[in-house]
């Protein structure tokens, strides 16, 4: 049995595992030695930490090899038993199965590892430092401890990789994660989704059709969307190709990214499909769907937003309330700074009353 212990983040700006390995060296290696026990025994390293990775060579000589990761770049992959196989040979680390599905290796996750039984460390979207949790906590729990107010969501990272509503607060998770975000009403679900679907798209190896072109269209599908860009048909498209992707890709890459797509429409499909059958961002996030207005009771009719509009898409004279054309602007947002009497905003779905044509500024 070969036994690997992982210590590489799957996001290299929240290494859980290597905080709680720097907080207290002598108990991580008493952990990793009783962990590998009396089989072949590896500790693979994140890049950027010579000193660390020098001093757990040195405790864990004759017990494990230590090595560094071979691509600093990644990070979900690591997390893959066989990938982390081909790093003990000094090869790039891509997957070839599923973990757990490799007899004669085990691959364990450094921060689970060192944390206490029954508890989990986090790290929060927008936090310092990991917090501890239950290993198994409340969806309602889990929003008030990121401290987020009028939260409405909760992803649980890679390689989980779910969305979660909070309409149901009691809904249990188990933390097999290093990674949270909670959201709040002001965030779109839907950019949400397509900033996780970049990273499973940056991080997918190309091994197999359904993670490498199944990745590559998800992704795009989302990114689209977010842009404006979306189609009716993108709906029952994800519908029928997430599932597959969950079951059929070689490696854990494709099939949680599957599986993230799959929940996030499941608890937000209504506010996700929005934006391609409405037309609108309900959250007033995505800019593509933020369209600019003038104000009429704001507007002193100055003529300054006239000038900086390259296009012509500002109707108006002086001592009349100007319009904006919306067919003609292109949201370039010159004109919002320039307006010293804060008359232009962007507007989401709610969009402010404005005049169809300048008219005269009523005395005030």
């Amino acid at each position: 049995m070969t036994t690997i212990i992982n210590f590489v983040p799957a996001y290299k700006d929240r290494p859980v595992a290597l905080e709680l390995l720097k907080k207290d060296v002598p108990a991580a290696v008493e952990a990793i030695k009783a962990a590998i026990n009396s089989a072949d025994g590896a500790v693979i390293m994140p890049a950027g930490v010579p000193e660390l990775t020098e001093q757990l060579a040195v405790q864990l000589e004759g017990v494990a090899r230590v090595t560094e990761e071979t691509l600093p770049g990644l990070g979900f992959v690591y997390s893959n038993d066989t990938a982390a196989l081909r790093v003990l040979n000094g090869e790039k680390p891509l997957p070839s199965e599923v973990t757990g599905e490799s007899d004669g290796l085990s691959l364990i996750d450094g921060a689970k590892l060192l944390s206490p039984d029954g508890k989990r460390f986090v790290w929060f979207e927008g936090a310092d430092a990991p917090v501890e949790l239950p290993a198994v906590v409340h969806i309602g729990d889990l929003a008030a401890a990121s401290g987020v107010t009028n939260a409405k969501a909760v992803y649980v990272g890679y390689p989980v990789g779910e969305f979660f509503s909070t309409s149901d607060p009691l809904q249990e998770v188990e933390l097999n994660t290093d990674y949270v975000d909670v959201y709040d009403n002001k965030r779109c679900m839907a950019q949400a989704l397509n900033e996780v679907c970049q990273l499973y798209r940056h991080e997918t190896c190309g091994r197999c059709v359904y993670g490498h072109e199944g990745g590559h269209q998800t992704a795009t599908i989302i990114a689209d969307i977010c842009h404006n860009k979306g189609k009716s048909s993108d709906a029952a498209l994800l519908a029928d190709l997430c599932p597959t992707m969950e079951t059929q890709c070689l490696c854990e890459m494709g099939r949680v990214m599957g599986h993230t797509v799959t929940s996030a429409l499941a608890a937000f499909g209504p506010e996700i499909e929005a934006h391609f059958t409405k037309r609108v961002c309900p959250a007033g996030e995505c800019s593509a769907y933020m369209t600019y207005h003038i104000l009429p009771n704001l507007c002193s009719g100055c003529g300054e937003c006239l000038d900086v509009c390259e296009e012509d898409a500002i109707l108006g004279k002086p001592r009349f309330v100007h319009v904006i054309d919306q067919k003609a602007c292109t949201k370039c947002g010159k004109c919002l700074p320039i307006c010293e009497e804060k008359a232009i905003i962007m507007a989401g779905a709610d969009k402010p009353r404005t005049p169809p044509r300048p008219i005269p500024i009523r005395r005030r």
